[in-house]
């Protein structure tokens, strides 16, 4: 099981024994320390009637190093959701969130979206506070599973497409002439132009964009409406 499974389990645990009277820190104080760098944690303040003017609080932020997650910054600021990107709110936040409020039970969900340029893949957690009233607050512990650029349109035919698997596969420059019956040039000549296409530095940076195009085209199961099902945790 790995960390966010274990986090999440604990903080359903604590939210089990809680009450309406427990506060949100009560719940996440002894998760809270032990985030790893990809993981946030977040309280939603829902008391508001209009969405927008829900206020969102970080915990803790992710701390890992990338220039994407600098970009993403303002849209997890701590302010009312009005004043963050419309889009991801509308999409991403108020439709989970008020799922969440309604059910007044845990839900757990892999969300796949995109904030301005950059697409992005995360895990959440929410918790509702524990009350047979509509609830205050929501606790939401989130992973972090991938930043992607926006990718560029990179037209390649039969050959590319042959390179481009057998390079994902791990095969030198030579390995891939062989396979595919043509000089070790031609195939250099084929990566030079796939980089060039794909503005990668290298031959390192061009796979992983490769991979990158290749996981932004798959989907996660939407509802009619293109929004998230949300599945609910258990809490047996």
């Amino acid at each position: 099981m790995d960390s966010f499974n274990i986090l999440s389990r604990a903080l359903i645990d604590t939210w089990l024994t809680s009450s309406s009277t427990t506060s949100p820190t009560e719940i996440y104080a002894e998760v809270a320390a032990k985030l790893t760098a990809k993981m946030a944690l977040f309280v939603m303040r829902t008391e508001a009637s209009d969405p927008y003017d829900w206020q969102l609080r970080r915990i803790r932020n992710f701390s890992f190093r990338s220039s994407l997650l600098a970009q993403l910054a303002p849209a997890f600021a701590d302010t009312a959701l009005r004043n963050l990107d419309r889009d991801f709110v509308d999409r991403m936040m108020i439709p989970a969130y008020s799922r969440a409020v309604m059910l007044r039970r845990p839900t757990k969900e892999m969300v796949r979206s995109q904030i301005g340029p950059i697409q992005v893949g995360y895990e959440r957690l929410i918790l509702p506070q524990k009350t047979v009233q509509r609830p205050d607050w929501c606790i939401s512990l989130v992973a972090a599973r991938y930043l992607l650029p926006k990718m560029l349109e990179a037209k390649t035919d039969a050959i590319d497409e042959n390179v481009i698997q057998l390079l994902i596969e791990g095969h030198a420059t030579k390995e891939i002439a062989d396979w595919l019956n043509l000089s070790p040039r031609t195939i250099e000549h084929r990566l030079s132009r796939l980089k060039d296409r794909f503005e990668a530095a290298n031959l390192v940076h061009l796979v992983a964009k490769i991979v990158a195009a290749q996981v932004s085209d798959n989907s996660f199961h939407v509802n009619g409406e293109g929004q998230w099902s949300p599945a609910v945790a258990s809490t047996d």
